[in-house]
């Protein structure tokens, strides 16, 4: 079984979803500062992200194993005409959870939150270009969600507005800013196979030979730098 996480390893180091997936490497040690920083910011925003879609959304029940959570929320997702969040999705044996799931005219718009800021342009006004991990994260839940039957009309990523303020009173409107990612992601979504077939291979052989470098880094810090330098000259 293999997770939107297993894939986003491998594109950034096969050796690093190796050493994820053996039980004597898991514990890599405490996380950094950064890391755990990083983990809560996402939390919160998530949080604030799931209250802006407003008080009737759906949040999926957990019944097991994740076949079985993704094969029941699909089922409950057609009775639901509201925003689904944190909503498992399950092809052959990669498994998916979006952020969000809004329902639109013929069929769901897919809504990935960052909590990172809505990217600009050169003039500062005009939308920029997301990070390359942020297109191959939504672009991994696209391919699952389509592949699983579930019927996809737009992808959006869903960032920070840096031009918002807070006006006080508990009101968060204009938090978010959405960016249609569609066009891009559609011809990332073709590469998704070929990234589960050489994660499939890189786990099914022997710790792949890989030399440390600037991808340690990028597009987050690795738990295992230090072990792969300890290997080398």
């Amino acid at each position: 079984m293999l997770s939107k996480s297993d894939l986003q390893s491998f594109r950034q180091c096969p050796r690093k979803l190796w050493l994820e997936h053996r039980r004597e490497f898991a514990d890599a040690g405490p996380l950094d500062p950064s890391t755990e920083r990083r983990m809560a910011e996402g939390n919160l925003v998530g949080e604030m992200a799931r209250e802006a879609l407003g008080k009737d959304f759906y949040w999926p029940r957990s019944l097991g194993s994740w076949r079985e959570n993704a094969d029941a929320a699909w089922e409950s997702l057609r009775s639901h005409a509201r925003p689904a969040v944190e909503f498992p999705m399950m092809h052959e044996d990669l498994y998916a959870r979006a952020d969000a799931l809004i329902p639109t005219r013929g069929g769901f718009i897919l809504q990935e939150t960052k909590s990172s800021t809505f990217p600009l342009g050169a003039d500062g006004k005009s939308p920029g270009h997301p990070k390359e991990h942020h297109l191959d994260d939504v672009a991994i839940q696209a391919w699952v969600m389509t592949q699983s039957g579930i019927p996809l009309r737009r992808v959006e990523l869903n960032y920070l507005n840096s031009r918002w303020r807070y006006s006080g009173d508990g009101r968060y409107g204009g938090l978010f800013r959405q960016l249609n990612v569609t066009k891009a992601v559609a011809r990332r979504m073709k590469l998704v196979p070929r990234w589960l077939r050489g994660a499939r291979q890189a786990l099914a052989g022997d710790m792949p030979e890989i030399t440390t470098g600037p991808h340690c880094g990028d597009p987050y810090a690795c738990a295992f730098a230090e072990f792969c330098q300890s290997r080398e000259p």
